[in-house]
């Protein structure tokens, strides 16, 4: 165990910052509270070298932590997470929007190396050390203070074996062959535009519904969901605590033009109508009268189903003969728009092709 783990102070932050820049490997996660604010709030940072070298960085008594940033970006460094994904968001947000590079994400890893990979961390620990991990901890409130000693050994633990868990699953990945595989799938989070500030403008852009929608009702849900974005950072509330996005796409597809109508769509509550209906109306007459350029929908291509599932069994095939899972070879949605790019001879724009999935979809090309 190290002395003054505990990182509180600037001095101490950067005391750590030093240290960390000497590291080949370093293994990381977060703590934060993202129950009734638009922007998660970082509780706390853990750090390890090793299985014997930790940290915990309290982001509540530290109000610049964008050094961190600077390892973040050194591609000298493996950072190694747990389902990587949402802890590289928030801690690139804390950096300025930094770009993370060398990233080991240990979940992922996990489909190379025969295991789930859509396992916990605490389920690959077990698995892997028959060490079985406390839960008490899941649901706490990481911005209180001071921290209880479960809180802080809850904290520990996570970081405490996934130097150690890195080494493991790149030898189980390499005696599977699938070594260089898993180190093409980790630059996934290398994607520049996975990190950059999107504009309320953009929002609708992020709507799973919007190939279902004509370019009229795009142009209303552009108006509507930048609308929302704003007013859920004005006032510091999940977007969803003012309309989640089944009510905005009921709203376009009604495209109701006064109160009256409103009130006519499916699951809209009075006291929503009252604290918001008018200006929901005006969001729809403005968007009306104004012309848009639109990153308008792809237009739909229909596939043919036998040739979904020829894929979806040769996919299938070939997963068992890598000891893979099959999602992360490819999903039902990836396979979707694998055929539908090749129908529509767009194949070199294929995300699938871009990876090392490419050597699986080679035949099927």
């Amino acid at each position: 165990m190290n002395d003054n783990f505990y990182i509180d102070t600037n001095y101490k932050f950067n005391e750590f910052i030093v240290k960390a820049k000497q590291q080949k490997v370093i293994a990381l996660d977060t703590e934060f509270l993202w129950r009734k604010t638009y922007y998660p709030i970082l509780g706390l940072i853990q750090a390890a070298f090793s299985k014997d070298e930790y940290y915990l960085i309290d982001t509540i008594a530290l109000k610049d932590i964008t050094a961190l940033g600077e390892i973040l970006a050194d591609r000298n460094i493996i950072k190694i997470l747990h389902d990587a994904h949402q802890d590289l968001l928030i801690l690139s947000r804390s950096c300025n929007y930094v770009v993370p590079v060398n990233i080991f994400d240990t979940r992922r890893a996990a489909g190379f190396a025969g295991l789930d990979h859509t396992a916990s961390l605490a389920k690959i620990i077990y698995e892997l050390f028959n060490v079985s991990l406390s839960k008490s901890e899941t649901t706490t409130d990481w911005t209180r203070r001071p921290l209880t000693k479960n809180q802080i050994k809850y904290a520990i633990d996570d970081v405490t074996y996934m130097c150690e868990m890195r080494e493991i699953l790149l030898k189980r990945a390499r005696n599977n062959g699938l070594e260089n595989w898993l180190i093409d799938e980790m630059k996934i989070y290398e994607d520049k535009d996975s990190y950059r500030v999107i504009s309320p403008e953009e929002r609708y852009l992020k709507f799973k519904i919007i190939n279902r929608l004509s370019n009229y009702n795009i142009k209303l849900l552009k108006y509507l969901a930048a609308w929302r974005e704003t007013e859920a950072e004005n006032k510091n509330i999940p977007k969803t605590f003012i309309f989640k996005d089944g009510i905005l796409f009921k709203i376009v597809m009604k495209d109701p033009k006064n109160i009256a109508e409103l009130g006519n769509v499916e699951g809209m509550l009075t006291e929503k109508i009252k604290k918001y209906g008018h200006e929901i109306i005006k969001i729809l007459q403005k968007a009306r009268v104004h012309e848009e350029k639109l990153q308008l929908k792809h237009q739909r291509i229909i596939i043919n189903n036998n040739d979904l599932i020829k894929l979806k069994k040769f996919i299938a095939d070939k997963a068992h003969e890598l000891n893979m899972p099959v999602e992360l070879i490819a999903t039902r949605s990836d396979l979707v728009k694998f055929l539908e790019d090749k129908k529509s001879d767009n194949l070199s724009c294929n995300k699938l092709l871009k990876t090392w999935r490419r050597e699986i979809f080679l035949p099927v090309i």
